[in-house]
């Protein structure tokens, strides 16, 4: 299957000319819908995007109580597959194989599938939806592990004393960002001549309040630690909180956290120097790709629609790259701009 890269050129108004005229009912199913989060903000790019196209849209959303809740994600997909929505979008919580019994399910019923999904055997998947649309997390995972191993090799940081913070065991993005992590400060470490050292793996299962818990008997068995990995924005937050409660500064003089993910709350962590580093893959782009998908079916033009979308991710180091980088609709929300001192704030 062709990977490639994709640029909205034209607005999500693009094709409004030939939008439905019919009702059209569309879903989205998401393990998220705080708006500091990936899936919350893509959340809202459909829905204000869905505002702004010409025709009848229904719009329907739910989320489970926790993300690593796979049974009520079950309950929300099957009650999907009763509404029969004309599109149904799904970031799964866990791992694709959870779901794809109830994705056939909704598919048989007639809705058109667009998956945010992991990079995985996409070919083999037992579904077959209009398009996915991808975060390379491998790549996330490199990215972190590289810019650590710089940090590491710049400032001589030698040994390099890790633990990584996992997510759910039976995940596939998690999965791909630990590895991704990985290969790459076991690469730059090596490169430079710096020792590394995993000195202790848990699986926090992408929960901020987990990860909260454990890195205090981490880190009492393992005081010599001096970067932790997290393997999403929740996990890093959350190790973060850990070690500010114990007395142990995170930051550039103390333990370095890298990220995963770029929720704006983990965003604001890295302005204020508490995160050293986070891959931001945009939400809000995600969610224009996927109604650029949904117009272009609905315009007959469904033979122009790509079969996979890969989403762009940028490396975050620093509040200007923030700026630089993020939707200033984001930066401006609750869950950004007041979490930094007003001083940071750049207009």
């Amino acid at each position: 299957m062709h990977f490639k890269q994709l640029t909205i050129l034209a607005g999500i108004a693009g094709l409004c000319a030939t939008a439905a005229t019919a009702e059209t009912t569309v879903s989205y199913i998401t393990p998220s819908a705080d708006i500091t989060t990936g899936p919350g903000q893509t959340l809202i790019g459909v829905a204000e995007g869905l505002e702004a196209m010409e025709g009848d849209f229904k719009f329907f959303s739910a989320v489970p109580p926790a993300h690593n809740d796979p049974a009520a994600y079950d309950r929300i997909l099957s009650d999907q597959v009763v509404l029969a929505p004309d599109y149904l979008m799904v970031t799964p919580a866990t791992s694709m194989d959870d779901i794809y019994d109830r994705l056939n399910e909704a598919a048989a019923k007639g809705s058109k599938l667009i998956l945010f999904a992991p990079p995985i055997g996409l070919d083999k998947h037992p579904v077959d939806p209009l398009a996915y649309i991808i975060v390379p997390e491998d790549v996330m995972g490199q990215m972190a592990g590289n810019d650590i191993a710089t940090m590491a090799c710049n400032e001589k940081r030698d040994p390099v004393n890790l633990a990584m913070f996992h997510g759910i065991p039976t995940s596939e993005i998690g999965k791909l960002r630990s590895a991704g992590f990985r290969e790459a400060i076991t690469k730059g470490l090596e490169e430079c001549g710096i020792t590394l050292n995993i000195v202790r793996e848990e699986f926090t299962n992408f929960s901020r309040e987990l990860a909260f818990r454990t890195i205090d008997p981490v880190m009492t068995a393992h005081p010599e630690i001096n970067v932790v990995f997290g393997a999403n924005s929740n996990t890093a937050l959350g190790i973060m909180e850990g070690l500010q409660a114990i007395g142990k500064a995170p930051g550039a003089d103390g333990i370095w956290i890298a990220g995963q993910g770029g929720q704006l709350d983990e965003l604001a962590a890295v302005c204020r120097g508490e995160i050293m580093t986070v891959p931001f893959r945009d939400p809000r782009k995600m969610s224009d790709i996927a109604l650029h998908v949904v117009q272009l079916d609905l315009a007959g033009r469904s033979s122009e629609i790509q079969p996979v979308y890969q989403t762009q991710l940028v490396p975050i180091t620093n509040c200007d790259q923030i700026f630089e980088t993020v939707p200033r609709a984001m930066l401006e929300s609750k869950g950004f701009r007041p979490l930094i001192p007003a001083e940071m704030w750049q207009e």
